[in-house]
């Protein structure tokens, strides 16, 4: 047996007691899947503080080329509070491998596994990064006493970039929001509102000449096949009934070999022998197929707090308008 074919004893279907059937990957596949695991269970990481730093001082660089340094370090400072929410709410709720980084021509964000979180807690992780940066502006606007022109040009600012991000543009909170409450429950629902999102992305990045928004609009919309691979393998994982554990670290015999056979028809065949890919694939896979999704109850009550989000910071915005410095 070549390297990529592969060898399946037992048939397709399911195994009673949720057992995956037999598999036989092969000498090369079986020690890239082993590989797979070991870097799943044992990742390498770059320290957060080197990450932080690092990721911070490119983004200076790249931000200093067309803006004053002051306006720089406001954005940074925003930025920074932005994501110390979603930072707090993660910790909170048991991430695992919190990390917070700098975003060259876009941004900032903070990434963290899952396992095991319910769906509610990542909707309100979502919205605890643009909601404090609003309440803040508007506590600032409803000030009976003027603000400086340094802290009007702060607080519209701080408003506009948190209202900007609950918005539902590919990569943005809103979208990803939107995803969790109502388009992740079906897989064609949900590549079509990727589909959209980057889209509209796109032409927002054109009509505001943005690289960041037009790089992110780029990759949203380049990603759709591999995501609709990764949804394809989900749904034919769940279809043999696995015994499929909510933890990465957790997989182990024929189950694991299964989820990596989806996870390199997953990936792009020439990445397939990359064993970082496949493993990264394989934890896509496994989050895709045993995701559980909001109640309707929390469903709605993140609708509501996402629709309370947009009045406040309209309100935000108007009490600012009666704050500018003459």
């Amino acid at each position: 047996m070549g390297v990529g074919d592969v060898g399946q004893v037992g048939g397709a279907g399911a195994v009673p007691g949720g057992a995956a059937p037999p598999v036989d990957l092969g000498l090369l596949l079986e020690r890239q899947y082993q590989e797979a695991l070991a870097r799943i269970r044992n990742p390498k990481r770059i320290g957060q503080g080197l990450l932080l730093v690092g990721s911070l001082v490119a983004f200076m660089l790249v931000r200093s080329s067309s803006d004053s340094l002051r306006s720089v370090v406001v954005l940074i400072g925003i930025l920074l509070f932005h994501e110390l929410g979603h930072y707090v709410g993660m910790r909170m709720f048991g991430y695992r491998d919190v990390r917070m980084f700098f975003i060259p021509f876009f941004g900032a964000a903070v990434s963290g596994k899952k396992v095991g979180v319910d769906a509610w807690k990542d909707g309100v992780v979502t919205l605890l990064g643009p909601v404090p940066g609003i309440l803040v502006a508007f506590i600032l606007g409803a000030q009976s006493q003027p603000l400086s022109p340094a802290t009007y040009a702060l607080a519209m600012s701080m408003v506009s970039i948190n209202a900007f991000n609950l918005l539902p543009l590919g990569g943005l909170d809103g979208a990803r929001l939107l995803q969790l409450l109502l388009f992740s429950r079906h897989r064609w629902l949900e590549l079509g509102f990727q589909a959209c999102a980057g889209v509209a992305a796109g032409l927002l990045a054109l009509k505001w000449h943005s690289i960041g928004l037009g790089i992110l609009a780029y990759f949203m919309v380049m990603l759709i096949p591999y995501r609709k691979r990764v949804l394809g393998g989900a749904k034919r994982l769940r279809d043999k009934a696995l015994a499929l554990p909510r933890d990465p670290a957790a997989l182990d015999g024929d189950v694991g070999r299964a989820v990596f056979l989806e996870a390199r028809e997953a990936v792009n065949p020439q990445y397939r022998e990359r064993t970082p890919n496949v493993a990264a694939a394989m934890e896509q896979l496994l989050d895709a197929a045993t995701a559980r999704h909001p109640s309707v109850g929390a469903s709605l009550a993140l609708g509501f707090a996402l629709l309370v989000s947009f009045v406040l910071a309209a309100a935000a915005l108007f009490l600012l308008v009666q704050q500018r410095p003459h």
